[in-house]
């Protein structure tokens, strides 16, 4: 008959708060400000509660502190930029190199950071304690949902409508119009026409603003087409044929939007319209569809990891009840040229 016994198991008992109190010599309350950041600790105590926590490697009960407290110490990022517009190379562009450093951002505010899809219209269960909305447009669903449930909301970009109501971070269209109208005229456009979205966004607002401006001072006729996001880069494409069929003169196109300027590069390149020869095209964002394209689209280097962390740091105040001073202007974007305006190009940059 054996004599073997299997080895008994140990169940680790797990570190309390109470715990890491004891070993850092202070009360559970100090130890609940220390991790919760709810009252100021000094910092050589604050240090000897982070050491404990570290020894004792104690893990929040983060369930626990919701039903405590009553906040889920999570905040949201949101877009009501079809599929159609973020699909393909874009999953990679605007809003994630926004999410990316505004949820290293938001960790350092001991928040997390949630992606929420275009598809989701609906915010009313959604648990956050406030939310990030990009570029909202005109009767924004998620704009609307959160400001219903009295969450503390920023915009990155003017919430059409709702700038005396909505903190935001101005992203300077208008300027970035400027920009990238000038250097199509330098380039050689005598005639640019203007592919935007119609959804009424700011930025869509402010650049037909200043466009239709610009025209009239260089005797241009104005030609504008508003296309429907839904359509993505067909609309695009689209676009382009109809403009070569009825405006065949014109040597230039400003499109906000980098998934249409993919689909016009596309329609030009098959309607054997040279680019940049007979036609130069510049676009606003410069993401990683715009630098696959060929040829390689000149855009604006918007520089977003500033943005996203301008956007926590105004959310955060306005969670901790702070009044904002508003607008919060981005900074000065650079203008990237690439072959698809100039046939040297070897993606240059120049400040605004």
């Amino acid at each position: 008959m054996s004599n073997f016994q299997p080895p008994s198991t140990v169940i680790a008992k797990k570190a309390t708060l109470i715990d890491v109190a004891r070993h850092a010599g202070v009360s559970p309350a100090t130890v609940s400000n220390a991790i919760n950041r709810r009252r100021y600790v000094e910092t050589s105590t604050r240090l000897r509660i982070e050491a404990a926590i570290a020894k004792l490697d104690y893990i929040p009960n983060l369930h626990a502190r919701r039903l405590r407290t009553g906040k889920a110490n999570t905040i949201a990022l949101l877009s009501s930029m079809p599929f159609a517009v973020s699909s393909g190379p874009s999953k990679l562009g605007f809003m994630m190199e926004v999410a990316i450093t505004a949820a290293m951002a938001a960790l350092e505010k001991k928040l997390a950071l949630i992606l929420v899809p275009p598809q989701s219209l609906s915010v009313e269960n959604l648990e956050v304690d406030g939310a990030l909305v990009i570029e909202p447009r005109i009767n924004d669903p998620f704009l609307g949902g959160l400001r219903r449930r009295n969450l503390p909301v920023v915009s990155i970009g003017r919430p059409p409508g709702l700038e005396e109501e909505v903190p935001y971070i101005d992203m300077q269209s208008e300027r970035i119009t400027a920009l990238l109208l000038a250097h199509l005229t330098t380039c050689g456009a005598q005639d640019i026409a203007l592919f935007i979205g119609n959804t009424g966004r700011s930025a869509y607002q402010e650049t037909e603003q200043y466009y239709q401006r610009y025209a009239a001072t260089r005797g241009m006729i104005p030609r504008i087409y508003h296309l429907d996001e839904i359509d993505g880069e067909n609309a695009g494409y689209q676009a382009a044929i109809t403009l070569h069929r009825d405006y065949p003169q014109v040597n230039g196109v400003l499109i906000l939007v980098d998934t249409f300027a993919v689909g016009a590069v596309r329609a030009f390149d098959q309607l054997k319209v040279s680019i940049p020869g007979d036609m130069r095209i510049a676009t606003r964002y410069d993401g990683i569809r715009v630098r696959e394209t060929w040829p390689g689209l000149t855009a604006v280097n918007l520089h977003l990891d500033v943005v996203a962390k301008l956007v926590i740091e105004q959310l955060f105040a306005l969670m901790s009840g702070q009044v904002l001073h508003q607008p919060c202007l981005s900074p000065n974007a650079e203008l990237v040229i690439r072959r698809s305006t100039h046939p040297d190009a070897l993606a240059t940059s120049t400040n605004t």
